[in-house]
């Protein structure tokens, strides 16, 4: 046998994540490598088993070689002398945000690397791991959670292999038309891959809108780290910019921003919030753009939509933003911003070449 063999390997449906698992005459790893081949380029590591006899320490030289150390013999719950794994019996399950992924042997599972794996030195999880071991931690606890979510994440993919889109894209249209009215322009947006997307356009009450549909299809990575229990009601998003009429030429460019930035969480593994800026240089005068989340601010208006797979819709509006609206807002917060501005927060979405709110 080489010194180690990729036995098996599989690319994110949404994020350029490859997973692999790595066989060598001591061990099994599972592996997560994030932009591959980039300057950004990192790898998550998870310890599947050892293929040989278990050393009594951690093997420092085999790190410093830059090569898959072995658990040490007290961390692991198979046989001393190690066990071999079937390529053929082995599958890799996504989850649902496209950045962390389970390992199956048949239908048992034997390793998953989270989407919070790399935080205080946790790797993944193993199913011959005891404890918090060096490379893995013990699967038992975590299992049925993790298998639960493995199964639903398989159900979630397999929907995507069916005809779903029209009906997808008639909801969303159902949505914004019971918002603006009958819609004016579709643009498809997702370049003719997936998961496919549009922004659809339309005008009411002198207010011109441009929101996506189609984004909140895919649940946005990161988000289970910031809201825990809650992150069903804020992973899936939908995009929007509102203008009145006479920024017409606005409205295009900032049409055109808003379909760049709707692939933002999966390029950089990553979500959109409320309250975060993002630097936007379209809008002469305006430096950035400010995230509003509707859901959050009873006082402004948004489209109403239909839960889809359970989990809440999110309409965030893109404000944008001065250079000193936008050192108040870094400066004071989102929540402390809203409250100053009193009754004005309820026009805050909408977009008429002035600024909102300057020094508070």
């Amino acid at each position: 046998m080489s010194d180690s063999n990729i036995i098996l390997e599989s690319w994110s449906p949404v994020c350029d994540i490859q997973a692999f698992v790595e066989e060598s005459e001591k061990c099994y790893y599972f592996y997560l490598w994030i932009h591959p081949g980039s300057e950004k380029a990192y790898i998550k590591s998870c310890w599947i088993c050892n293929a040989a006899a278990a050393p009594e320490k951690i093997d420092t030289e085999a790190m410093k070689e830059g090569l898959a150390p072995a658990m040490p013999k007290q961390y692991i719950s198979h046989a001393d002398g190690g066990i071999r794994l079937n390529p053929e019996d082995l599958s890799i399950v996504w989850f649902e945000e496209g950045d962390a992924a389970a390992l199956f042997e048949r239908e048992r599972l034997l390793c998953v690397i989270p989407g919070w794996s790399g935080y205080k030195d946790f790797n993944g999880y193993s199913r011959y791991a005891v404890g918090m071991a060096p490379y893995a931690w013990e699967l038992t606890d975590a299992e049925e959670v993790l298998l639960k979510r493995a199964e639903k994440s398989r159900e979630f993919w397999d929907y995507f292999e069916g005809e779903y889109w029209e009906d997808i894209q008639q909801a969303h249209i159902q949505a914004l038309e019971a918002f603006f009215g009958n819609y004016e322009k579709y643009f498809a947006i997702d370049g003719e891959t997936f998961p496919p997307k549009a922004l659809v356009t339309g005008e009411k009450e002198g207010i011109c809108y441009g929101i996506t549909a189609g984004v909140s299809l895919i649940p946005m990575p990161q988000v289970e780290q910031y809201y825990n229990e809650e992150a069903s009601d804020f992973r899936r998003i939908e995009i929007g910019f509102a203008a009145s009429a006479a920024q017409q030429d606005i409205c295009m460019k900032m049409y055109s921003f808003i379909s760049a930035i709707s692939a933002l969480p999966w390029n950089e593994i990553s979500f959109l919030g409320h309250g975060h800026t993002i630097p936007c240089d379209g809008i002469e005068g305006f430096s950035a753009v400010w995230l509003l989340n509707s859901r959050l601010i009873p006082e402004i208006a948004a489209p109403d939509y239909v839960d889809f797979m359970g989990d809440k819709i999110n309409q965030l509006w893109v404000v944008p933003l001065k250079q000193e609206e936008y050192e108040t807002v870094r400066e004071l917060g989102v929540d402390e911003v809203l409250k100053r501005m009193g009754e004005d927060v309820k026009r805050i979405y909408i977009f008429d070449g002035q600024g909102k709110f300057g020094r508070l």
